[in-house]
């Protein structure tokens, strides 16, 4: 696979790296000789993903700014670069009778898929810029972002804010050699969704 040699040895940093669409992410860099840092609240990703050496996982809650913080710290004591970020974890939670349910939600959805990624991004750019060769950072947002779908306002909400603070990086750091970039997946059979994948009521019309 000529087109992935570049690939070799470059540090990949993916969150939300246990399972669904990051962990095919990382099985795929990991195939193509990069470095995977994973990041998530499964500890037992090691027997997961069967590696030589090339893997490390950090776990993660990413429902908490400061667990995201110390977590950060460890990744940059062991690594000294990230060429790559995909800011991959994300939630969602539908609505449920009860508003004050509906509000944690809506924080809780929030948080782990915006402003962790906020915070994950605007950390690494920092390592990036003070480098000063350039690096990547990719948002997996879905297409819910741009189209909507039924009964998951903080879902839609978040990957749609998603969207535009990669729009945002990517004005503010395209001058570094920073490339930002988001992906809009649609359904893939995932553990996050395999309930809803064949629901005809949630799907965008």
């Amino acid at each position: 696979m000529d087109n992935f040699r570049s690939l070799k040895n470059k540090i990949i940093l993916i969150t939300g790296s246990s399972r669904g669409i990051g962990k095919k992410i990382a099985t795929k860099f990991l195939e193509n000789g990069a470095v995977v840092i994973g990041v998530s609240k499964n500890k037992n990703l090691k027997k997961i993903i069967k590696t030589k050496n090339k893997y490390q996982h950090f776990f993660c809650d990413l429902s908490k700014n400061e667990d995201i913080q110390i977590t950060l710290k460890k990744i940059f004591k062991k690594y000294k670069k990230i060429d790559v970020l995909i800011n991959n974890a994300g939630v969602t939670i539908e609505n449920t009778n009860s508003q004050i349910k509906n509000i944690n939600n809506f924080s809780t959805t929030i948080q782990i898929n915006l402003i962790a990624s906020y915070i994950f991004s605007s950390e690494i750019v920092k390592k990036m810029i003070k480098r000063k060769k350039g690096g990547t950072m990719i948002n997996i947002s879905s297409i819910g972002g741009e189209l909507g779908f039924p009964n998951n306002p903080a879902y839609i909400s978040s990957e749609s804010a998603l969207i535009g603070l990669t729009r945002s990086f990517a004005r503010d750091y395209g001058k570094y050699n920073i490339n930002c970039n988001a992906v809009l997946p649609g359904y893939f059979k995932t553990d996050m969704n395999k309930k809803s994948l064949n629901n005809k009521s949630k799907r965008i019309k």
